[in-house]
């Protein structure tokens, strides 16, 4: 495990949320919200990288989009 440091205000703020939540800990919730924001970010990435800028990846792209017949 490693620790992270953050802002006295964010620490307040994230303190807030989870007692709206089941979250028990700060912890717990800092490290459910950033697991979902960085599988967000990579699949984003992911998703970019596979369709180049190639016109093999521009054409997939608008036969996605329903401008070509596939």
């Amino acid at each position: 495990m490693t620790d992270l440091t953050l802002s006295d205000d964010l620490v307040n703020r994230i303190e807030k949320r989870v007692e709206q939540t089941e979250f028990e800990t700060a912890d717990e919730y800092a490290e459910f919200v950033l697991s979902g924001v960085v599988t967000r970010v990579e699949r984003e990435a992911e998703r970019s990288s596979e369709s180049s800028t190639s016109r093999e990846g521009v054409q997939e792209r608008l036969e996605s989009l329903g401008y070509l017949e596939e």
